[in-house]
């Protein structure tokens, strides 16, 4: 059954026609303007042959044009996948070939795959928007899939995750209830497109009136919140971090009112550093599959609780592990043709492969992920838990532990350590997580943080536990007495 809701961007058009939707650097657009460029784009979609129901893989960087097509697809009926832009052409055309991609837009126009039809988009400005009075309502179906994010496929070939609109529509409903936004609101889009947190800014923006804010090219995140009305901001610890650091930079110099943070255990210096600036942030717990958000709460230095929740979400623990539904839930993993696998429980639940627990209020606790967990001389270790402890340590910025091979106890914990503290002494923290911890979860081996910064949103833990590999192979090999030559 078809389910009709009203165009968030068409509605704002008519209501504020002339309130700021978008803002990059000086260059900015009314509401009226960007559903003007919008409906531009879409006809230029439409006049280049695609139809409902069409896979468009979108190659690009955040920017308006991005911006614009995505919403086009959404009226068009287009699905959309965007790429990371820095994602290699060999994969992207696999990519292709394995999705059923229909067609291809890439903004550096370098790319071309087999079998694809490439698109282009006129860069000029829309026609002048047409009066308010004269915009008619446009309705959207709810149930129609409106786009795909690529899992990070650590584990084997990325998952093509679908959403219908309607998720990502009661996505950012829920959002809002925790998190307050509206029309005088400004929330920067500090993650990118092709991630599901920086899809669930577009939509909560334009459902709430609120402007969305970019960084001009070359303008850093520091200068940006400086320089703009920025009442909040979506940032993993590593992202907060680095912009602590910045040189003469205060929170306080900003209109920053919301700082929601996610994707990795929060440090409680972090926590602490935050709090000393008059701004305490939240933490969330989400994932793909759910287009996002499923639990939101303020941090708290004490513990690593994400709280409840959100409104029209669902979550349950069985056998420890996280499993989730609710009108968020993702339509399933996408391949050729259309074809749609959504892997539930017999019941209708989601098993996330997270682990958590209930701390004693109610608020969710997570633990890791089952299948980061490793056994030491026989005793399961979930390295999550080990980073939790040292996060809360105030020399630890940063932290991952990785498994390291070993011939007598099978693997050994090995922490990597972003922290002010030299690699000589990164072993004190030994002493500290002696009492907090059980002996086999104390780590054999201590490394500082790579100083080539891993990229991405968050560190992985496959190009780290290559650096730790890497590391210690060679200070064993310099170990190693000299044989003697005849």
């Amino acid at each position: 059954m078809t389910e009709s809701i009203p165009c968030p961007l068409r509605e704002q058009a008519r209501r504020r026609p002339d309130a700021t939707a978008y803002c990059c650097g000086e260059d900015s657009l009314t509401f009226a303007a960007l559903d003007a460029a919008v409906e531009s784009t879409r006809q230029q979609l439409q006049a280049q042959g695609l139809h409902a129901g069409d896979l468009l893989l979108a190659r690009a960087g955040n920017g308006l044009p991005l911006l614009r097509l995505i919403w086009a697809c959404l009226r068009a009926g287009v699905l959309i996948c965007p790429l990371n832009p820095r994602l290699p052409p060999a994969q992207c055309d696999a990519l292709a070939r394995r999705l059923g991609a229909r067609a291809l837009w890439d903004d550096s126009g370098t790319l071309t795959l087999t079998e694809v039809a490439h698109l282009t988009f006129s860069a000029g400005r829309a026609p002048h928007p047409a009066a308010a009075t004269t915009l008619p309502p446009l309705w959207l179906d709810a149930a129609r899939l409106a786009n795909l994010t690529l899992t990070s496929g650590s584990l084997g070939e990325p998952k093509a995750v679908a959403h219908r609109l309607g998720a990502h529509i009661a996505s950012a409903r829920g959002s809002a209830l925790r998190l307050p936004l509206g029309e005088e609101d400004g929330w920067l889009l500090s993650l990118p497109l092709f991630h599901v947190g920086g899809f669930a800014i577009v939509v909560r923006c334009l459902l709430a009136g609120a402007r969305l804010v970019l960084p001009a090219a070359g303008e850093s995140l520091s200068e940006c919140l400086r320089g703009h009305a920025v009442s909040h901001l979506s940032l993993v610890p590593t992202q907060l971090w680095r912009l602590l650091q910045q040189p003469e930079f205060a929170l306080a110099e900003t209109r920053l009112r919301h700082l929601l943070l996610g994707g990795a255990p929060i440090p409680a210096a972090l926590v602490s550093a935050c709090r000393a600036q008059g701004l305490t942030p939240w933490v969330s717990y989400g994932l793909s599959e759910m287009a996002s958000q499923v639990c939101t709460a303020p941090a708290s230095a004490d513990d690593a609780g994400v709280g409840t929740p959100l409104p029209e979400r669902a979550l349950r623990l069985e056998h420890g592990e996280i499993q989730v539904r609710g009108a968020t839930l993702f339509a399933g993993y996408y391949t050729a043709g259309g074809t749609l696998t959504r892997p539930l429980t017999a019941d209708g639940w989601f098993a996330t492969g997270d682990l958590g627990r209930y701390l004693p209020d109610g608020r969710l606790e997570v633990l890791g992920r089952r299948d980061n967990r490793f056994i030491c001389g026989g005793e399961n270790i979930q390295p999550e838990q080990i980073e939790q402890q040292l996060a809360q340590h105030p020399a630890v910025h940063q932290v991952i532990v990785v498994p390291r091979d070993d011939a007598e106890w099978g693997q050994q914990p090995v922490a990597i350590v972003d922290s002010p503290l030299t690699e000589a002494e990164l072993p004190q923290l030994a002493t500290w997580l002696r009492p907090r911890l059980p002996g086999y979860l104390i780590p054999r081996h201590w490394l500082v943080w790579p100083p080539q910064e891993p990229t991405g949103l968050k560190p992985g833990r496959h190009p780290l536990a290559a650096y730790a590999a890497s590391r210690l192979d060679a200070a064993q090999a310099e170990s190693k007495p000299t044989q003697p030559t005849d």
